[in-house]
């Protein structure tokens, strides 16, 4: 039924939406209790960006210097279709890849996306097109995200081990006896360099052990490059993910700019599909370029071109790795400043395994009421799974921190 308007017009009822509000994102809030927090000393391990001293996320000088150039010589702001900045997505395959991009350039197809979430969309509707009853595995811990992007798609999730906080090296036995389970064609999501909430990585050579794996058991793996050349080196952190893809014929790669490059609003990513054929890799593209088209349309161009300034220009790629090898070396400074109060505050050499973790992350073995103490009776902000972003401490302030920590263990359960 509709009723008439003061205009005259007949009106019908609309159906209003029937929603309920969702829970609200625990990082989210996180960030949004340590704006409000007050205190001087408060400390954010909770939200994953990289901090320099002073607590700023500061724009890389190779960046600026890039900009500076676009600046003068952009002459346009028209779109590039959906596949993106093509010279932006080879300058990174060649980043991540090196001599084995030239020799798979036929069968890889690539796309630039909006960040390594836009990337991790794309592959995972891809591959959910050529893999119809697909679950998505992921590994116990692992980053909301991905969880949230496979459910978004109506993808099922499963879980498979990885390691717990303060373990040395993955236990690769127990990794891959859970995923036996897998069916051929699941999706297994493997976290790149230095990118898995706990800080352990994959050996070169369980990378390649991973890799047959899949290939008997015809698993395509999905792998999450977030921070490469944050943990040992760029050649360093991409020798596993080469090694791994040695021993297949499929997999996409999900690369992100925003940490390494320091582009996190700039949501700067690329996808990489590695296909068996040259045939199958131009299907694949023509599959990308759709679901792009009918999500975003066409992604954003600004971080792609300052990607591609840097890399193309030897003097700014040299600046570029000398900046990432100084954020890289304040890292690893702070871990081993970090696991050493911890070891000494607690009285347990296990916290010493800290050091050994690679990047930004490592994960504490602290329970959602001990991180809700330290938040509250400390200023010390980490989300409750315990997982700390070492980059967001300052050197001055790791004893106190440990210290804090160290005490809440002792006190609360």
């Amino acid at each position: 039924m509709g009723h008439i308007t003061r205009t005259g017009r007949i009106s019908v009822m609309q159906t209003p939406l029937n929603l309920t509000p969702l829970p609200a994102d625990p990082l989210l809030g996180l960030m949004a209790a340590y704006r409000q927090d007050m205190r001087p000393d408060k400390v954010d391990l909770g939200v994953g960006v990289y901090r320099d001293e002073t607590g700023q996320t500061p724009v890389m000088r190779a960046v600026k210097a890039a900009e500076r150039q676009l600046l003068a010589s952009q002459t346009t702001k028209v779109y590039e279709g959906p596949a993106g900045n093509q010279i932006f997505c080879a300058a990174i395959a060649d980043l991540v890849l090196g001599d084995k991009y030239h020799a798979l350039q036929d069968r890889l197809a690539m796309v630039a996306t909006p960040g390594g979430c836009g990337a991790l969309y794309l592959a995972l509707n891809l591959l959910k097109r050529g893999c119809k009853n697909a679950a998505v595995w992921v590994s116990d811990p692992t980053w909301p995200n991905h969880i949230g992007v496979a459910a978004s798609l109506d993808m099922e999730v499963k879980t498979y081990a990885y390691g717990s906080g303060l373990d040395t090296q993955i236990d690769l036995d127990a990794l891959l006896g859970s995923l036996s389970r897998a069916a051929p064609g699941d999706v297994l999501i493997v976290q790149g360099p230095c990118h898995n909430p706990t800080g352990i990585d994959l050996s070169s050579e369980q990378w390649a052990q991973l890799g047959a794996f899949l290939n008997d058991r015809g698993i395509i793996p999905l792998i999450d490059v977030a921070y490469h050349g944050l943990g040992s080196s760029l050649d360093e952190d991409r020798a596993g993910v080469i090694a791994l893809l040695d021993q297949l014929e499929t997999a996409c790669l999900s690369y992100s700019c925003s940490k390494n490059f320091g582009l996190y609003r700039e949501r700067t990513g690329c996808l990489l599909v590695m296909s068996e054929t040259a045939d199958q890799s131009a299907a694949a593209a023509s599959h990308l370029h759709d679901i792009a088209r009918a999500c975003y349309s066409m992604p954003p161009a600004h971080g792609a071109a300052i990607v591609e300034t840097i890399l193309s220009n030897a003097q700014l790629r040299a600046q570029w790795e000398s900046e990432l090898s100084d954020m890289r070396a304040r890292v690893t400074a702070l871990r081993q400043q970090l696991a050493t109060y911890l070891a000494t505050f607690t009285d347990n050499a296990a916290f010493k395994a800290v050091a050994g973790h690679k990047g930004m992350f490592s994960m504490l073995p602290l329970t959602a009421a001990q991180t809700d103490m330290l938040m509250h009776s400390k200023g010390l902000y980490l989300p409750h799974s315990g997982r700390v972003n070492v980059a967001g401490l300052h050197s001055d302030a790791a004893e106190d921190v440990a210290k804090a920590i160290a005490e809440t263990l002792r006190l609360a359960p």
